[in-house]
């Protein structure tokens, strides 16, 4: 049984191409379930079961991933070896979720207000404020998550409100770094006609198949903001950004099944 995490990619300077490469081991564990001159190792033709258990090292190991330019990854690989013949082998990968919960950390439960003032628009007299609460900073996968805007719209334009949840994907190599980020949903509100003001409620639901947020990695990191702006023609937007946690689902009730991709194989270091 082996986890590692594993990073690559190539950037070109001029004519040269420099290629980035980084890996870190967790661990890689060895079970011996036929022992050789044991007396057990001799069997005969046919199919035979040898049921085995492996135990995951209780570290404060990452949650599975894989991105364009890296991956964490758990593998259990077994192995057949006989006198006179080449191994025979076979690999499998398992999920791994590190098991965040709002309790984890005082930061997920951190309520989150910002501000944002626009006085000087081109094409446009008055001002546009906008004031924007979250509940808190971690939200489960699934979950839906309640964004208020206070929208004072002093303009001589329309505005509209939007919301994009977006994932940042940071790699390094000693000193390099290397960022891609992406979309994960985006909504639109009602306009907000001239010379209004209107507090705005909206639920944005999280994506179950969302990947968690990754903090525990020394090479790679996966971080989400949710922004926040308004949309207002021949003018800069006002936008606020808020950072955000996403934690594995919730266990199902029990005699409910999980999705599989929500089942996660963890040791009691990961209880919490």
């Amino acid at each position: 049984m082996k986890g590692k995490t594993e990073v690559k990619w190539t950037e070109d300077y001029g004519n040269t191409k420099v290629t980035y490469h980084g890996k870190d081991k967790y661990f890689s564990i060895q079970y011996d379930i036929l022992q050789a001159n044991q007396g057990d190792n001799v069997i005969c033709p046919g199919r035979h079961v040898y049921p085995f258990n492996v135990q995951i090292p209780a570290l404060p190991l990452p949650s599975s991933f894989s991105g364009s330019k890296g991956k964490i990854l758990y593998t259990l690989e077994a192995i057949l070896s006989r006198s006179m013949r080449m191994d025979s082998t076979a690999k499998t990968e398992f999920t791994l979720i590190y098991r965040g919960a709002l309790n984890s950390h005082p930061i997920m439960m951190v309520p989150q207000l910002q501000v944002v003032e626009k006085k000087r628009m081109c094409f446009s007299s008055g001002t546009i404020a906008m004031i924007v609460k979250i509940a808190r900073t971690g939200f489960y996968q699934g979950e839906g998550m309640q964004v208020i805007a206070c929208i004072q719209n002093k303009s001589s334009r329309r505005v509209k409100p939007k919301y994009v949840l977006c994932r940042k994907c940071s790699y390094f190599v000693n000193e390099h770094k290397k960022l891609e980020t992406t979309p994960i949903l985006k909504e639109v509100g009602d306009p907000i006609p001239p010379s209004t003001a209107q507090t705005v409620t909206r639920t944005i639901t999280i994506p179950d198949d969302t990947s968690v947020s990754i903090l525990n990695c020394r090479l790679l990191r996966v971080e989400y903001k949710l922004k926040v702006y308004l949309d207002v023609k021949y003018a800069f937007d006002p936008t606020l950004k808020f950072p955000i946690v996403i934690l594995p689902a919730l266990p199902e009730p029990e005699g409910q099944q999980q999705p599989s991709h929500l089942v996660a194989y963890r040791s009691g270091a990961f209880a919490n």
